[in-house]
């Protein structure tokens, strides 16, 4: 006897992965309700067939009188299906009518089981049962091994990407794996059900966006006679779920049952794989899910007064913003967003001196902070607005040092000839003229401006020290 058996991955998440347990939780709801509704259901069908096959036993020999080998290896539905077509059989008085009422009830409440109602059949094809499908499950273990597998994946990536990408993923690779078993299997009648098709889409992208996580497997080894032998041991991702597809790969060469989702496995885990990829080589991971994901977690670190400020800004209510944007400043010195909400409110209503020193307070905080992102963000804003010129003598220099810093050159050339020009007899003139002139002759390559600003540096500060 042999056990392998995942049972976690080690590394973790930055906050309760809400969403997936929610999802688990969901499928686990949803199973209790369908087996309690699958097994009168069951019953009922049971107690049909019964009395289908007391009627069918007293015809079967009308049957082998026209085919010995009709009845063998079919199944029931296949031997009501022979009996409805077979015009040889000699019927007694109330039998056919009573046989065929039975039938047409059969194939009434047949169609009503939860796995034909919600499962998606190939042969016959449903839209909604696209995404039906993938919350019902055939039994408890069905259900238990895809919600390992789930709870084993779900989490990093409902971490790494939001969970609206994470759903959005995990439905889309449902409805994948469900297509790519239809083109298999068209001509089935036998209904696909449950999550794995989806799961094995987060487990394709987990493989990209996590394949040095390493994931940690349970073992149970038994022979009888011989002591068992169990433990754990990990393996990285890059290597595990590979593994784990090339053997979905392999079962689906050698399946040929419709029943079995191979191919829906496949299906799930190539479209998660390449929606991982688009997502790290196309840089829309860095680009708008992680901006999208940060910007989550800051709400969630927010007091409850700013989080009440953004719900009053959903609504325009910036009157009623702004009472508790200036109770923030008290009480949070170092928070970014209050300033600059209200520096944009005010500059909205014409108040521009207010949001001057808003902007500037803003600036202040976020070069403290060394947050290069936040103040490129601002310094954006200010340049917009036109009113770079009204920032104080020590934040537009520093405002230019960090644009320097960030490689915009140019702006930061711009931003240390606005503060050249604005102030004649700034602490720092001198070595902001000095940087200039080291941008455009090492950075921009121009040098006749980086000759005259130097001709202009030593014109006014002849003390100046530089390096020739």
């Amino acid at each position: 006897m042999f056990f392998l058996i995942p049972i976690g991955s080690e590394e973790g998440v930055r906050r309760l992965p809400y969403f997936t347990i929610g999802l688990i939780a969901l499928n686990a709801i949803i199973f209790i309700i369908t087996s309690s509704i699958l097994s009168g259901q069951e019953q009922e069908l049971f107690r049909i067939q019964q009395e289908l096959q007391d009627i069918e036993i007293k015809y079967y020999l009308d049957i082998l009188e026209q085919n010995p080998n009709a009845l063998q290896q079919i199944t029931l539905d296949e031997q009501h299906q022979l009996f409805l077509e077979n015009d040889n059989i000699r019927w007694e008085a109330n039998d056919y009518a009573t046989w065929h009422r039975l039938y047409d009830e059969y194939k009434a409440k047949f169609s009503s089981v939860v796995f034909n109602k919600l499962g998606f059949t190939p042969k016959h094809f449903g839209f909604f049962k696209l995404f039906t499908h993938m919350f019902v499950h055939a039994n408890f273990f069905h259900l238990l091994f895809n919600m390992l597998f789930l709870w084993l994946v779900g989490c990093n990536i409902e971490d790494t990407w939001s969970w609206k990408v994470f759903l959005g993923l995990y439905l889309v690779s449902g409805v994948s794996a469900c297509l790519l078993h239809t083109a298999v299997y068209s001509a089935s009648n036998t209904p696909l059900v449950g999550a794995s098709g989806a799961i094995a889409g987060i487990m394709g992208a987990f493989m990209i966006r996590h394949y040095k996580t390493k994931i940690r497997f349970a073992y149970f080894f038994w022979l009888i006679f011989v002591p068992p032998i169990f433990g754990s041991f990990a393996i990285y991702a890059g290597i595990a779920l590979p593994i784990w597809f090339l053997m979905q790969i392999v079962s689906a060469s050698w399946s040929v049952e419709a029943g079995t989702a191979y191919y829906a496995h496949i299906g799930g885990f190539i479209f998660g794989a390449v929606i991982g990829m688009g997502m790290k080589f196309l840089g829309i991971e860095k680009k708008y899910v992680a901006p999208m994901v940060e910007d989550s977690f800051e709400k969630l670190k927010m007091s409850s007064r700013m989080k009440e400020v953004y719900r009053k800004m959903d609504i325009n209510d910036t009157a009623g913003a702004m009472p508790l944007l200036l109770a923030v400043l008290d009480e949070e010195p170092h928070n970014f967003d209050a300033p600059l909400i209200l520096a944009r409110i005010y500059y909205k209503k014409g108040h521009h001196d207010d949001a001057i020193l808003m902007y500037n307070k803003v600036l202040d905080i976020a070069l403290r902070s060394v947050e290069s992102d936040a103040v490129l963000s601002v310094y954006e804003e200010l340049r917009e607005k036109g009113i770079l010129q009204k920032i104080t003598e020590k934040n537009l220099y520093n405002l230019a040092a960090v644009l320097e810093n960030s490689a915009k050159y140019k702006d930061a050339v711009e931003t240390f000839g606005v503060y050249v020009k604005l102030f004649p007899h700034g602490q720092v003139r001198a070595k902001a003229l000095y940087r200039v002139y080291l941008l455009f002759k090492n950075k921009l390559n121009n040098q006749a401006m980086a000759q005259r600003t130097y001709d202009f540096l030593k014109k006014e500060y002849p003390d100046f020290p530089t390096l020739e």
